[in-house]
């Protein structure tokens, strides 16, 4: 990693700990710079703006989720316990992440626009992921025949609903409700002679 590299990490690891103890609204480059131990000026050459930090802290934040799930699926499991295994991660993920999210509630969601094509990004990503394990389910003859792509995009919508009540409201029994819901998903996919 370059110095260049290694600065930015360091300040985005200092916005991340700024927005996590005064919130977006209250976080400012001034301190993040003060975090890190750089000016105020190396924060603005690498960055820009606020807004560009927070959309940063999102890419960073969605990578991670996505390597999180990406390494929790085990190539010689069945592609419907690698669907299980990749919900159970996702919800593990967000379970650290909680806090991170809360910064969203105190006027992040102002700057949210400038995140948009990471969250669309890393949302097609996901879809393509899921539509894999599908299209590899039916291909084996696992799965009965679906349509990958537009079941993935539903299922993940269903998530995604999960996800909010799981990190905003801090309901625990979304992370159940989505296991729940990856039984009944995987019940209706698994061919009939699988099926038990």
């Amino acid at each position: 990693m370059s110095s260049r590299d290694a600065r930015r990490a360091r300040i985005l690891d200092a916005a991340r700990a700024v927005m996590l103890r005064h919130g977006y609204r209250k976080a400012t480059l001034e301190d993040v710079a003060a975090e890190a131990g750089v000016s105020r000026a190396t924060v603005y050459n690498h960055f820009g703006n606020k807004e560009a930090v927070f959309r940063e802290l999102v890419a960073v934040e969605t990578a991670r989720i996505e390597a999180a799930v990406r390494a929790a699926l085990d190539p010689a499991a069945p592609p419907e316990a690698r669907l299980r295994a990749l919900v159970a991660a996702r919800y593990a993920r967000l379970r650290e992440l909680r806090a991170l999210y809360a910064v969203a509630l105190d006027g992040a969601r102002a700057a949210l626009p400038a995140a948009l094509d990471v969250i669309a990004d890393f949302q097609r990503r996901q879809v393509a992921l899921v539509a894999g394990l599908l299209a590899e389910g039916v291909a084996a003859g696992r799965f009965r025949r679906v349509e990958p792509e537009r079941l993935a995009a539903a299922l993940l919508a269903a998530l995604r609903g999960m996800d909010e009540s799981f990190v905003f409201e801090n309901r625990d029994e979304a992370a159940a409700g989505a296991e729940a819901l990856m039984d009944v998903v995987v019940a209706g996919l698994l061919a009939r002679e699988e099926a038990p």
